[in-house]
């Protein structure tokens, strides 16, 4: 996952303009009609009723996450209800969506003109699990409380855990910090843009949480952007632990609040992260003032094996060059420039402007491009997480979308820079954050079960059956493979024999309610 900064590739040309990959930061388009489709929106998004990291990356460079047990279920209630009170001296507020011009990119709505309403030096948010919802005495108090369309939810990431790949060392039993055993009822997310703001706020929270009994905190952690020194200076970085850059690839959305530069991808209905009346395969919850302007997020874990990792790379280096062979796993090269786009260098003649990064397509309307991988392999872990006109399970035909699949991805890494001068210091290092969803069934389960560990997602381009995603794939040593098509009829250069190279450390699927949510639970008395 990576840090919700703005990704720069080193040898991408500024002017004018993975698993970091499955963490990187999400997005943002416009309102109105949209330059793609010329489609006028529908309803406008209520901004100010949306968790404001579903729709906006917050650009700060240290996240801390709680995960609370319910006590008193009246006093966590109570509690909750504090949190959007508006009264900032009692209690810091959820962030919203609405606008916010420091750290935010302009969006349509915006005036960049205009001074900041204020200038926070914290995010808030959260979420709640079915048993968080349940042990709060919601469905007591409310009769026709109804996830019908939610299955997976309702469920617990503990109970499909399977159908994602967390298997092995990956499985529930082992997660850590009381996830997947019913005591994992409420996770509290707090960016910040300083030590000193974290510790504030967080001794706030602190306070609050147990005031009345209201809740128990079982387990916290921390993530922070890495720092590198830039003519002698520290700065935060876009960089994950396998050490790529990220943050490249946003998910547009109809009517979002943050502007990017467009690309070739058509932008994504707002309905597939916000919950909405006018979405296609599912029923918002009910009661409406319950679960109108929601949304879900997979809260993840993941340790990476980054020695492990690094040592793969050498290890094939009779085959292949070590930092090409990192290329072809992911897509991108390590310092963000893509295979689609260059193939044969990081560092291209004349660079590549920031602004034209994502800007490509695999296979083109006319199944032009790259349809076989000889530019970046069909099975890399890019290519699978977001296919894009490649025609895949649960897409169709050359130039389809496969919008309906997208997944919004917030989050940084945890443990310190790795040092490959010094790669056996026992220290971990993993990425910490949300997948963020309308359907978990529809998003990320079948991401992560079709595209992620199956050989069969990219329909007529035939993968060996045993091949997985290289990157974040389930792997099993004795038959992982990695296959590297070559131009001009050479034979394909095969990788195999790796292992898993992430771990879960921990996992839950969260209901992201709106303010008028919060409120609704808070007068349940």
């Amino acid at each position: 996952m990576s840090q919700d900064n703005k990704a720069q590739a080193p040898h991408a040309k500024t002017s004018g303009g993975l698993l970091g990959r499955i963490f990187g930061r999400g997005g943002n388009e416009t309102s109105g009609t949209d330059a793609h489709s010329g489609q006028a929106t529908r309803s406008a998004l209520d901004l100010a009723d949306i968790q404001g990291f579903i729709l906006r990356g917050y650009r700060m460079p240290m996240v801390r996450h709680f995960l609370l047990a319910v006590g008193v279920p009246s006093e966590a209630r109570k509690m909750l209800g504090r949190f959007v009170s508006g009264d900032e001296s009692d209690a810091p507020q959820i962030t919203t969506a609405d606008d916010w011009h420091v750290g935010f990119a302009p969006g349509p709505g915006d005036n960049p003109a205009e001074a900041p309403r204020r200038k926070p030096d914290y995010c808030l948010n959260l979420g709640i699990t079915w048993s968080g919802l349940i042990t709060l005495e919601i469905k007591d108090r409310v009769p026709m409380l109804a996830f019908k369309s939610f299955a997976a939810f309702t469920a617990g990431a503990a109970e499909r855990a399977k159908l994602v790949g967390d298997t092995g060392a990956s499985a529930p039993e082992n997660w850590i910090g009381g996830f997947g055993k019913g005591s994992d009822h409420v996770l509290v997310t707090l960016h910040s843009l300083s030590p000193d703001a974290m510790k504030s706020y967080t001794d706030r929270l602190s306070a609050l949480f147990a005031e009345g009994n209201a809740f128990r905190e079982i387990w916290r952690t921390d993530g922070m952007a890495w720092i590198e020194m830039k003519d002698g200076k520290p700065e935060f970085t876009s960089k994950v632990p396998f050490g790529y850059t990220d943050g490249i690839s946003m998910t547009t959305i109809h009517g979002g609040p943050e502007h990017y530069p467009l690309d070739h991808q058509q932008p994504c209905e707002p309905w597939l992260f916000v919950l909405r009346d006018e979405a296609e395969n599912y029923f918002v919850p009910e009661p409406r003032e319950l679960g109108l302007n929601g949304s879900f997020a997979v809260f993840k874990m993941i340790m990476t094996d980054v020695v492990g990792f690094e040592n793969f790379l050498q290890s094939n280096k009779d085959k292949i060059d070590p930092e090409l062979l990192a290329a072809k796993i992911c897509g991108r090269w390590r310092n963000g420039v893509p295979l689609a786009l260059s193939p044969e260098t990081d560092n291209p003649p004349g660079g590549i402007p920031l602004e034209q990064l994502n800007n490509y397509e695999y296979v083109n309307a006319d199944g032009s491009g790259d349809p076989k991988g000889l530019r970046c392999p069909v099975g890399a872990h890019m290519r699978r997480i977001n296919p894009r006109g490649q025609p895949v399970t649960g897409q169709g035909q050359p130039g389809g979308s496969n919008n309906t699949h997208r997944l919004i991805r917030r989050g940084m890494p945890y443990g310190p820079n790795y040092d490959p001068k010094q790669p056996y210091d026992g220290i971990e290092r993993g990425l910490l954050g949300y997948f963020v969803n309308s359907s978990i069934e529809n998003q990320y389960e079948f991401v992560l079960g079709h595209w992620v560990n199956d050989s069969e997602f990219a329909g007529a381009v035939r993968l060996n059956p045993k091949s997985k995603d290289p990157m974040i794939g389930a792997q099993d040593p004795a038959e992982s493979i990695f296959v590297i098509p070559q131009a001009n009829g050479a034979p394909p250069i095969k990788i195999a024999g790796f292992s898993t190279f992430i771990t879960t450390k921990a996992a839950a699927y969260c209901f992201l309610p709106s303010i008028t949510a919060i409120k609704f639970i808070a007068q349940l008395g």
